[in-house]
């Protein structure tokens, strides 16, 4: 994907993200985790689009974005996830590269590399199997905080971005152009199947009956299974078939838009929640909030546009 520098109007280039990785390391002095460094290439935006991170926030702040969002960055109070084919190759950028950036060696935990090997963990690890993450009760809200964690992540190296979210029901002929570019895809270190063919999606159709029915286990069944949520995963291939699928950061674009579903299902039908509100999401210190907890989006501080 093309990155022209943008600038100022005196000419003067300034930094992408608002905090530099050495400032953002001293906030933690735990040992961490070795990650491989994602080669990027520098991107310079105008100082007029960035929000700069208040000098006194500290390593609390870098998961919990709805403690401070409202106060410093947003009138009104809640972050918009937008559809990706809404956003302007500045808004890509910003998200592109806070996801770069966070993947750089020397960032404070939780790393990108961490949010990676606890979805390999849920998935290929006799204790993540108890997490029910996948194919078992806590799917959608399992997946809402995960979202919600690797979001704040990223907001707090740039407050300006949100996770967009790729509508594969309506767009389904190719995967979004800003995250086919080959020296990203070989700069992250991932892969994808040899072609991209959506036909067996869900259609428009089939999401209209899956939202008119009533019952919560019976509806994040279905929105798991094909033709929903893993067929996505197996049509794009490569990583996003593996358990180490969110090391594509298509991933964060599809389960946006699964956790728009629910959204949109819940806005439906109020009052009709998953059955096990008191469990914990695991695992911590990553993910801390109860079933109850996610049920609600603005609580979270976002909502879909």
């Amino acid at each position: 994907m093309a990155r022209p520098k943008l600038q100022t109007a005196r000419g003067k280039l300034v930094a992408e993200w608002s905090v530099k990785p050495a400032e953002l390391k001293a906030l933690h002095a735990a040992k961490r985790p070795k990650v491989e460094k994602i080669k990027t290439r520098v991107v310079r935006i105008a100082k007029s689009e960035l929000r700069i991170m208040p000098s006194e926030f500290t390593a609390a702040h870098l998961l919990h974005p709805h403690r401070w969002w409202p106060f410093y960055f947003c009138r009104p109070r809640y972050r918009v996830r937008k559809n990706q084919k809404n956003l302007t190759p500045t808004e890509w950028q910003r998200f592109i590269h806070a996801i770069e950036a966070l993947a750089e060696s020397g960032m404070p935990s939780p790393t990108y590399a961490e949010f990676v090997q606890i979805h390999i963990d849920a998935m290929d690890t006799p204790a993540g199997h108890m997490w029910g993450a996948h194919g078992g009760a806590n799917f959608l809200s399992w997946h809402r905080e995960y979202l919600a964690k690797l979001e704040a992540r990223l907001i707090a190296i740039n407050p300006l971005v949100t996770l967009p979210y790729w509508d594969w029901v309506t767009d389904r002929t190719a995967i979004p152009a800003a995250l086919t570019d080959s020296q990203d895809i070989s700069d992250w270190g991932i892969t994808r199947g040899a072609s991209f063919n959506g036909n067996s999606l869900a259609s428009a159709a089939q999401l209209n009956a899956l939202l008119a029915g009533n019952n919560f286990n019976t509806f994040q069944n279905t929105l798991e299974a094909a033709p929903f949520h893993n067929r996505l995963h197996v049509l794009v291939g490569g990583t996003m078939a593996t358990s180490a699928s969110p090391a594509d950061p298509l991933f964060w674009l599809h389960h946006a838009f699964i956790d728009k579903i629910w959204a949109d299902w819940q806005t439906l039908h109020p009052g009709v929640n998953p059955p096990n509100p008191a469990d914990v999401l695991q695992p911590a210190p990553i993910m801390t909030r109860t079933v109850a907890q996610v049920l609600d989006t603005r609580a979270l501080g976002y909502v879909y546009a």
